[in-house]
Formats: C-alpha cells, structure tokens, sequence
C-alpha cells in the first residue's frame, strides 16, 4: 500500500493576495485539510473521534516555503504520517507545482488527546497499522525550536476576542487561525516588500469563542538580510497565560 496521500488544489481567487500569490493561511488550511482527508481515508474519520470523544491536537508547525503558487495554478500536497510514538505524532507534507517541482515543505506535531479528560492517550496498535508510516521526513532533525525575541525588537501590541467564524468542530480556535493572525501583525514595510519563505508555530494553551487575546508582535533581523517577525498570543487578561506563539521569515 502506497504510504504517501495526494490531493490537488487548484489556487481561487479567494485565496490570495494582492499579488495573486496564495496567502500563507490559505496554505495553512490545504495542510489542515488534507491531514483530514487522510485520515479519513483509513477510517480514522471526524465522527468516529466524536464517537470516542478522543482526537488529534497539533502542537507545532513548521513550514519551508520556495514560492507560493499564484491564482489558477493547481498544486500536488503529499502528506503521510513520518513518526508515532505513545501518545505522539508527527506528519509530513510536500507541496509540488504543476511541473512537479517541489515549492513548499511542511512537517507537524500532534497528542492523541481524550477530549473529554484533556489528556493525552496512548495511540492504539490498530491505528498505528492504519496510517501506515512512512520512514521519511520532509524536514530532517526537525526540533521544532522557536526563535528567541526580547523586548528590544517589540513593535505592536493589539487585543481582541475570539470570534464564531474563529473556532472549530471542538469550539477550539482552529489552529490555522493562529497564522492568519499572526500576518495581520506583519509591518506593512516587510509584507509588502517581502516573500515569506519559513513558517513555525508552537500551540500552547486552548482558546475558545469569545476569548480575550493579546497579540504582541516583534521583528527581529536574521541572516541575509532577512526579517523574523513573531508574534505572542496570549490571555488578554493575564499575558504570562501564552496561547500560542507565530515566527514568520521574509526574504526582502
């Protein structure tokens, strides 16, 4: 049995910029999706973790961008499952444009939770078997490291609330909505000067409708001219409470 999932999409309108470039969350949403479809393709389906009251949550992301596709190309994303162990899971993602070439690369991180006992539960043997890993990596000795920051390289500060449109089948905030937020924090100088070319994000803490959230947003430079930008999420009424934290890398 082939151990690599393929879906293709082809870019809409409603999913890039102003330069007609597919925007970083869309892209973040295609992974989301089709982490789902493989997963449900081995039975592993939405309703049957609503049945058990158990499901995946990711903790991190991290995502190696060459060029986003712009409107009307479609793209291949591969995705397969590179790592179970326990409680814990990886899965990787390859994205190829309509030549074949290889544009973008992806690897995350998941707890198999009981969504009930918010704990994490041991993945069963029979599920393992099911999505069938693959012995490969699509970014090598990943560790899932976030940049340092300190309060030097502050620049903004926003608060808001979660909203419906926000939030997931578990009333969680989706996880791609993380990034999304995160580019509304990019400086105008580097989003529209720059190409964004590296993507991590590491989930911390639950937030549902109707949260208050801070974002604090820090730039800091990187090598070759590059800019890191991140952003802290945290509990508007306690920021020492972080929800989840962004670092986008723009080439200018």
């Amino acid at each position: 049995m082939d151990k690599v999932f393929n879906v293709d999409y082809t870019i809409g309108y409603f999913e890039v910029d102003n330069d007609l470039c597919l925007t970083p969350q869309s892209l973040s949403v295609y992974l989301q999706d089709i982490a789902i479809l493989h997963s449900d393709s081995v039975g592993y389906t939405i309703d049957y973790f609503n049945r058990e009251k158990k499901g995946w949550v990711i903790i991190n992301w991290h995502i190696e961008i060459s060029r986003m596709p712009k409107k009307g190309e479609t793209i291949k994303i591969c995705t397969w499952s590179s790592e179970l162990k326990r409680m814990q899971a990886e899965r990787s993602f390859l994205v190829y444009d309509e030549n074949e070439i290889p544009i973008a690369r992806a690897i995350s991180r998941w707890i198999y939770m009981d969504l009930e006992r918010r704990r994490p539960v041991k993945i069963d043997e029979e599920m393992g078997k099911s999505y069938n890993t693959r012995d490969f990596k699509s970014i090598e000795n990943e560790d899932y490291k976030m940049p340092e920051i300190d309060e030097s390289q502050f620049v903004s500060k926003r608060d808001f609330v979660v909203t419906r449109r926000e939030t997931d089948s578990n009333g969680h905030t989706n996880n791609t909505k993380y990034i999304e937020w995160a580019i509304d924090d990019i400086p105008d100088d580097i989003y529209e000067n720059g190409k964004i070319c590296d993507i991590r994000v590491v989930y911390r803490k639950e937030c549902y409708r109707n949260s208050k959230v801070s974002s604090k947003c820090y730039v800091k430079d990187v090598d070759n001219g590059r800019k890191c930008v991140v952003s802290v999420f945290s509990n508007a009424d306690d920021e020492t409470s972080v929800l989840a934290e962004v670092s986008t890398i723009w080439s200018l």
